[in-house]
C-alpha cells in the first residue's frame, strides 16, 4: 500500500490545526534566531527518532544534535521520547508543511 496519497489527504485536513500549534514555537524561535529546529525535527523522525543518524544527516556533530534536541523539548515543554508526543509532533509537521504549501500558492 502507498502511504503517501494517505498523508498527502490527512495533511489537508484541517483537523490538525490543533497540532500545528505545537510547532509554533519552534517555528517563532527558527524566525528569531534564523536557526533551524524545525529542519532538526524532521529529520530527527526520519531517522526514526535516532540522534546519531540524524546529525549525520545534517552534518552535525551528535553533541549539536542532543543540544537541539534538549532545545526543541524546552521551547514546546515535551518530552520528545514520549511515542504520543512524537506522534503529535509529526502530525504538527504535516499541517505545518500543508500550511507552508498554502501559503506559496496565494501569496
Amino acid at each position: 500500500m502507498d502511504i503517501e496519497p494517505l498523508l498527502r489527504e490527512l495533511a489537508e485536513c484541517s483537523a490538525l490545526e490543533p497540532f500545528r500549534a505545537l510547532i509554533e514555537p519552534i517555528r517563532e524561535h527558527d524566525r528569531r534566531r534564523g536557526s533551524d529546529l524545525v529542519l532538526t525535527l524532521k529529520t530527527y523522525f526520519a531517522a526514526g527518532g535516532n540522534a546519531s543518524e540524524a546529525a549525520d544527516r545534517l552534518f552535525l556533530h551528535r553533541n549539536s544534535m542532543l543540544y537541539r534536541l534538549e532545545r526543541i523539548k524546552t521551547l514546546i515543554s515535551l518530552d520528545l521520547k514520549d511515542h504520543r508526543v512524537a506522534l503529535a509532533l509529526q502530525l504538527g509537521l504535516l499541517a505545518t508543511e500543508r500550511g507552508e504549501r498554502d501559503a506559496t500558492k496565494h501569496p
